[in-house]
């Protein structure tokens, strides 16, 4: 069976890129056009940019990673950015079969093109699960479903002001002046409501919220008031145009004020209008601002020192004391400084305090756990991981926020000197050095007099401080680059180790540069393969070559660039080689490469 995953090396001497496999096979051979990646097992190859009208038809292939073609088109396809709130489409510029421009489209991974083009200038837009929409800057929309029928579509001359809503496949839609009424209208063309307004939301039985200026009335239906209260929210324009993109975070209810008889001299009342419709009363002692606090959870200041925890109903169902507080990236927890004689804690999403200590004064957040700051001290020395427990780091060090992978923290002392420190020792495990290279939860790659070493948790230097370069490619391979030899005569040393230091792979060169493969090439798939550049001299020439090597450290695949000079002013070419077959850039006139360069590219230098 063949080794999954495959790449798309950018070749010097080429026009054009291979796919090549994980296992070294040539998947597709180079052919004038880039190959770029899409989405897992697909690539794509184009010829949008070279020229048309030379007698070639331009081609658009779609591949697997064994190379398979799956689909192709004499229709040009540029893909660009991904669609924002979208996992299966990308923006794209197309043309037809005769290289015309057509406009901007959207497509996924296999080709589709689910969209008619647009001409115009504009963007797509995911305004809901299952709409997106086409917004021209000069104004007008088209709505479509995903299967690309166009459900709604709104002339330039209107402003779409909101929808479609969570529970109702309707758009609010306004003439461009301010007294041209608005309507609401659904994807079948019905009008469901018209009148003058400036925002719609839906309510409950089918009734609607209507706003003008900064008043609020529901109505049902039919656009009639069900009551005389009037509720009063934030001042904003006439028209004001909602995002129409797709709302992540469409829980957070509006604030507003409810006078009863809609009139200003009665008793206002604070509350929330909710995504169901629905106006809920706050607590009369929440009389300052409201705050995100959890998802689902928001606070409301209150005159005295305890605030109330509010859910999506309005519902009180904590209070807390909570001034000060900033939520975390990746746990429930809200995290509260020291103020007025309130003591820093960290708290769930009730309120409840989960972790408190006396002399601690200040919080802060990293993504796998939580930084504490002593009184009397300006930097954070106390550790809480995800599991609550504290960890107090030794007097005079200090934890680094930008190095931390537990059960590994890298400290820091007064004198610049970083320390590696183990939470489940408990203790500083290693000597000190100079700064950090590379953390994770197993191993460090650090830099000391110098020159880059590797430990693992437990402090013990499995390789010493003598490296230009170390690239872990898993727990079992570590590649390594150092400078050897002496007196002027320096090459380019790579080796690789296995997991317990043994080496695998020993090479020299004049010069070299090692590293993964770029994303923008696959290397995201292919994460155990090496991409190894090097210079090798022949007579005073040098010869650059790339290759690329296994996890064993074997070699996949070798690429020759033979310049013009090298060439007798005929031009650049290349050789690409793998195990068992060759393609030149030139077939007719293939790089000469001498024997002793074909050798050394093809010596893997296993032990």
């Amino acid at each position: 069976m063949a080794a999954p995953g495959a790449f798309a090396p950018q070749l010097s001497g080429f026009e054009g890129d291979p796919l090549l496999g994980a296992d070294g096979r040539l998947r597709v051979a180079p052919d004038g056009s880039s190959i770029i990646p899409l989405g897992p097992d697909r690539w794509y190859r184009s010829d949008w940019y070279q020229q048309t009208g030379n007698g070639k038809a331009q081609r658009s292939q779609w591949f697997d990673d064994e190379g398979r073609l799956l689909h192709a088109s004499t229709r040009g396809i540029r893909y660009g950015d991904r669609l924002e709130g979208s996992d299966l489409l990308w923006k794209v510029e197309l043309r037809d079969e005769q290289g015309r421009y057509q406009g901007s489209g959207l497509a996924d991974a296999q080709g589709t093109v689910p969209f008619p083009p647009m001409r115009e200038a504009g963007d797509w837009v995911v305004i809901a699960p299952d709409r997106i929409a086409w917004q021209g800057r000069d104004g007008g929309a088209r709505i479509f479903s995903p299967d690309g029928r166009e459900v709604l579509r709104i002339d330039a001359q209107e402003i779409w002001v909101g929808g479609p809503f969570a529970d109702r496949k309707a758009y609010v839609i306004c003439g461009d002046y301010d007294i041209a009424p608005c309507r609401v209208q659904d994807e079948k063309g019905a009008v469901l409501l018209s009148a003058i307004f400036d925002e719609a939301r839906p309510a409950g039985d089918d009734g609607w919220w209507l706003r003008q200026l900064d008043t609020w009335a529901r109505v049902d239906a039919a656009g009639t008031r069900v009551d005389r209260a009037l509720y009063q929210g934030v001042a904003r324009w006439p028209r004001y145009r909602s995002s129409v993109r797709f709302d992540r975070a469409a829980d957070r209810p509006l604030e507003m004020t409810r006078h009863a008889n809609g009139l200003e001299s009665d008793a206002p009342e604070r509350g929330w209008l909710l995504q169901d419709g629905r106006f809920v009363a706050l607590p009369a002692s929440a009389t300052g601002s409201m705050m995100d606090y959890c998802p689902g959870r928001w606070l409301l200041r209150a005159e005295g020192e305890v605030d109330s925890i509010v859910d999506a109903q309005g519902t009180v169902v904590a209070q807390a004391r909570s001034l000060g507080s900033n939520d975390h990236p990746q746990f429930p927890w809200r995290l509260r400084n020291a103020y007025d004689g309130v003591g820093a804690a960290i708290l769930d999403c009730d309120g409840r305090v989960l972790f408190e200590q006396a002399d601690v004064v200040d919080y802060r957040a990293t993504d796998a756990g939580v930084l504490g700051t002593l009184a009397g001290e300006r930097s954070p020395r106390l550790w809480i991981g995800g599991d609550l427990r504290p960890h107090l780091m030794p007097a005079g060090l200090r934890l680094q926020e930008d190095y931390i992978a537990p059960p590994l923290l890298v400290l820091g002392d007064d004198e610049g000197n970083a320390h590696l420190y183990n939470t489940q020792q408990g203790k500083v495990v290693a000597t000190s050095f100079g700064s950090v290279e590379a953390l994770t939860a197993a191993h460090l790659i650090f830099l000391r007099d110098g020159g880059y070493g590797m430990m693992l948790a437990d402090g013990r230097e499995v390789l010493p401080p003598i490296h230009a370069q170390i690239l872990p490619m898993s727990a079992e391979r570590v590649w390594t680059r150092q400078h050897v030899g002496r007196d002027g005569d320096w090459k380019s040393e790579i080796t690789l180790f296995d997991g317990n230091q043994h080496v695998l792979v020993r090479r020299r060169f004049e010069s070299g540069a090692m590293g993964r493969v770029p994303v923008r090439e696959g290397g995201d798939r292919v994460p155990g393969i090496l991409a190894l550049s090097l210079d090798i001299a022949v007579d005073d020439t040098n010869y650059g070559v790339r290759q690329w090597l296994g996890p064993d450290g074997q070699v996949l695949a070798s690429a020759i660039h033979c310049s013009e000079e090298q060439r007798g002013g005929e031009g650049d070419s290349g050789v690409l080689l793998g195990r068992g077959w060759r393609v030149d850039s030139d077939p007719k006139r293939p790089c000469q490469v001498p024997a002793t360069v074909m050798q050394a590219a093809q010596d893997s230098g296993i032990h």
